[in-house]
């Protein structure tokens, strides 16, 4: 049988249940749903998994990505078939705002900066998570050599912070992230600050602003990456699945162009530092993005396309 229409969909890879990635997406998907057009903002583990789902993964046509990971990615292609199989074909479709680099540790140990990790027991984020691939290169470059990694995502980590199974664990998110958010003054946590200069090469630097969380009574500068929002480059003359795809990743990257303003009236608090004409270095818009962007664009409705299973 024929894949109809009413089988398409349009998916944005994001993150946890308690990160910004998701709020973001679910933003988007609000602002689809009002023109008739569902998304699904699809929970996932992060960065990397984001990425290849976008190249690899039917009906994922969205993906939010941290840019190190970007720059992790163009900086190995070249020697690793793996990498260039994942940038095959990927694009960015608009960048958007800078993520905290979020080292939280028990305000009462005492710790000053990441050399204070060397030795200990640190979470790292999930395998294939921006936060992994983070924490691996922010170690790197710092020499922190820690006892034990533990592969944990968010929660778990916080809740192995809390009952002293952890000295501490790395968190890539736009603050404020919900799982800080959700938490009491009184708590036993505290943000580790940006220090020394060898990562300014990679990184730069954010302001985590006093009462963002509920125990954070002073502000704290810590590293950054940017969020791009990622899509896929559809040759629509390639097939009627393409071009539907194409249609849809042009309409949505319309209707959050025309609607930046009101996504940041609305929308997470970070949609106000969201400038979606900036540079990514070494990523090009993707086509069906561009079209969207030209002056005479009309948004396409999918109401009739037939799409045959060898399209998809």
């Amino acid at each position: 049988p024929g894949f109809a229409q009413q089988d398409f969909e349009v998916n944005i890879m994001t993150g946890g249940a308690s990160g910004t990635y998701i709020q973001i997406g679910r933003d988007i998907a609000t602002l689809a749903e009002a023109t008739g057009r569902p998304v699904v903002a699809v929970e996932s583990a992060g960065s990397l998994e984001n990425l290849q789902a976008v190249r690899k993964r039917r009906l994922t046509q969205f993906g939010i990505v941290q840019s190190d990971v970007l720059d992790f990615i163009r900086a190995f292609r070249n020697e690793d078939r793996d990498m260039r199989a994942l940038v095959r074909n990927t694009r960015m479709a608009f960048p958007l705002y800078n993520e905290e680099v979020h080292i939280v540790v028990r305000k009462s140990a005492g710790y000053q900066s990441l050399a204070d990790l060397s030795g200990k027991a640190v979470a790292v984020g999930l395998p294939d998570s921006g936060t992994n691939l983070t924490t691996t290169f922010l170690f790197e470059v710092a020499h922190v050599q820690p006892q034990y990694r533990l592969y944990l995502s968010a929660k778990e980590s916080l809740d192995a912070l809390r009952a002293g199974e952890i000295d501490a664990f790395v968190y890539v998110a736009g603050a404020p992230t919900k799982l800080l958010v959700d938490t009491s003054a009184g708590d036993d946590l505290a943000l580790l600050a940006a220090t020394g200069s060898e990562l300014s090469d990679y990184y730069g630097t954010s302001t985590v602003k006093a009462g963002t969380y509920p125990w954070l009574t002073a502000d704290i500068t810590t590293y950054a990456v940017r969020a791009v929002l990622m899509t896929y480059d559809y040759d629509r003359m390639r097939n009627a699945y393409y071009a539907a795809s194409c249609d849809a990743v042009s309409e949505i990257s319309y209707l959050i162009y025309k609607n930046i303003e009101s996504l940041k009236e609305v929308g997470h608090p970070k949609w106000q530092q969201v400038d979606l004409d900036a540079d990514v270095p070494g990523w090009e818009r993707g086509q069906c993005v561009e079209d969207a962007l030209n002056g005479n664009y009309q948004p396409v409705y999918i109401n009739t396309v037939q799409l045959a299973p060898e399209d998809c």
